[in-house]
């Protein structure tokens, strides 16, 4: 049997034991939000790709003079094929190229326009001595030089990169492979929603929660189903989904009654690495593999299910799909509690926690159903508070949460 490890040492093992999935694949700029860059994207087209006018205005040549006389118009998309003279101005807009000669550009407010618009002068009221050179021009290449490194080889691609790419004139970029995870929940007890209900029966509440998460997260998800509490149809059913998976993704039938059958059918068609962790929720997770496929078992109760996917098994799949090792972590924050607690516990334990905006920072509350059975509990928490083994809880006491998705 496998000793009972910590949470910190648990999450060191899983994140640095698994490792992005070799190759590449193109993907559509339609499709790429949440997915991994297999490799750096480089800068294909300076930015700006020409001096521009930051402002709507004037361009001038002259910036100690206090009146210009306008010789031409220039609009976004136009050329700017006549030079400016000493002494001249063009009529120009936000993005337009300025002309060759130009030394600023004076804002539209800061200008007076003579009755038939041939003549600016300075406003008196934005008067000064001279107009600083180069004033509202956007330089060539000042934000991005073609040649340089665009998005870097591990950028996990959000909307905005999705429009600087767009920008950049690519149709499609080089990702990690997506990793494919079957979703499995085990119990005769349960019954597929909308089914009817019978007595001691429940619904499944794990698969489609935890599915929902893997699909926000940008993995591509296969529905397993519901495992009966048989060993041989258990076992079957992990050798056939390691065939079509990069990971394996099962709740419930892994503690240690006598109708819990995937630890042992995991150790009959593949390896098991780790049962059970010091910590609460989630003490009997665990995780192994088939051949190639990884699989992660999480308890069968729903907050304890939920809690060991956010802070276990998804590090592990962030570094499948691609993430470096920092990245593929759960993102953590130091918060006060705003509560006190006199109760210890020999486990690292995470309580379900709003987190509010106080004076001195973040303030936690935890939800007060906190059993890990309750769903509802976490269904409105907006993190997880960590408790350190055998810690009580003084109120202001310094705390450190994990955000829960999109929700912070």
């Amino acid at each position: 049997m496998s000793e009972l490890l910590d949470y910190h040492l648990a999450l060191n093992d899983l994140v640095e034991t698994h490792q992005p999935l070799a190759g590449e694949e193109e993907v559509p700029l339609d499709q790429l939000v949440q997915r991994v860059l297999a490799r750096d994207v480089q800068v294909q087209y300076d930015v700006p790709a020409f001096d521009n006018s930051s402002m709507d205005g004037y361009a001038i040549n002259g910036n100690s003079l206090d009146r210009w006389q306008v010789v031409q118009r220039i609009a976004a998309g136009d050329e700017a094929s006549q030079a400016l003279q000493p002494g001249q101005a063009a009529r120009i807009f936000t993005g337009a190229p300025i002309p060759a000669g130009t030394t600023a550009v004076l804002m539209q407010e800061s200008v007076q326009v003579s009755a038939d618009a041939a003549f600016i002068q300075r406003d008196p009221s934005h008067a000064q001595d001279a107009v600083p050179e180069g004033l509202n021009i956007r330089r060539k290449a000042e934000e991005l030089q073609k040649g340089h490194t665009l998005l870097a080889k591990h950028t996990c691609i959000t909307p905005a990169a999705v429009g600087l790419l767009s920008a950049q004139g690519y149709t499609h970029a080089p990702c990690v492979p997506q990793v494919r995870v079957t979703v499995f929940s085990s119990g005769n007890e349960l019954v597929e929603p909308g089914q009817p209900l019978q007595a001691g029966k429940i619904y499944d509440s794990n698969r489609e929660m935890l599915m929902a998460m893997l699909r926000a997260e940008g993995f591509e998800v296969i529905n397993g189903g519901i495992l009966p509490d048989r060993l041989d149809a258990t076992r079957q059913a992990l050798e056939q989904a390691a065939k079509e998976s990069h990971a394996i993704i099962c709740s419930g039938g892994v503690s240690v009654g006598e109708e819990d059958h995937l630890k042992n059918a995991l150790e009959q068609v593949g390896e098991l690495t780790q049962w059970r962790l010091l910590i609460k929720p989630g003490k009997p997770f665990t995780w192994g593999r088939i051949g190639d496929c990884r699989v992660f078992m999480l308890p069968g109760n729903p907050v304890s299910s939920l809690v060991t996917f956010r802070l276990l098994a998804l590090p592990a799949l962030n570094r499948m799909a691609g993430l470096e090792d920092a990245q593929a972590r759960p993102w953590k924050l130091p918060a006060r509690a705003d509560f006190s607690r006199s109760k210890v516990d020999s486990r690292r334990e995470f309580l379900r926690v709003v987190l509010t905006a106080g004076p001195d920072g973040l303030r936690v509350k935890p939800m007060q159903q906190q059993g890990s059975n309750m769903l509802s509990g976490a269904a409105f928490a907006t993190a997880l508070a960590e408790i350190p083994p055998n810690t009580s809880v003084e109120e202001g006491m310094a705390l450190a949460v994990y955000p829960l998705g999109q929700r912070f």
